[in-house]
């Protein structure tokens, strides 16, 4: 039986007796995608007037892999950055554009998470593998308990 890929990270999945004096570069690549999952980073440039599309390679690391985004560049009109379909995958994303336009981080065919034409800010996102969740936007008033010591400096809605 030949290798297989996982469906969200896109691992190799070695069959038993596969990749005989091999197996051991492949494990090491997809514990390289792991860590890329979990911990990595990338500064994506998009373009100006389309925005970018993440990859995700089979076996390979790729920039749609990673845990923290920074979305980067001058955009002259709104724009999309775009995951493929069928990925389940949490991501920290930084708008740090530069130009008043609205970004989309959105699956090819799903609805997305949109920074306005001022936000210049951070969203968690979630991709369920057709849409994007913007969790930030789900997260609401936040209700503190008591503050026992020290002290805290708020803005916004505190309940």
């Amino acid at each position: 039986m030949p290798n297989t890929t996982s469906d969200n990270l896109k691992l190799t999945v070695q069959a038993t007796g596969e990749n005989s004096g091999t197996w051991g570069q492949i494990t090491n690549t997809n514990l390289l995608i792991l860590e890329q999952a979990i911990g990595g980073y990338d500064a994506v440039a998009l373009n100006a007037t389309t925005g970018a599309t993440l990859t995700f390679s089979n076996g390979a690391l790729s920039n749609g892999k990673n845990q923290v985004i920074r979305l980067t560049g001058t955009i002259t009109s709104n724009v999309n950055v775009v995951i493929p379909d069928g990925i389940e995958k949490t991501y920290l994303i930084e708008n740090a554009t530069t130009g008043a336009f609205t970004v989309t981080f959105k699956t090819s065919s799903g609805t997305g998470a949109t920074w306005s034409t001022t936000d210049k800010g951070y969203k968690i996102v979630y991709s369920d593998g057709t849409n994007i969740v913007d969790i930030t936007a789900d997260l609401g008033n936040i209700t503190a308990g008591d503050v026992i010591s020290g002290s805290i400096t708020a803005t916004g809605n505190i309940v």
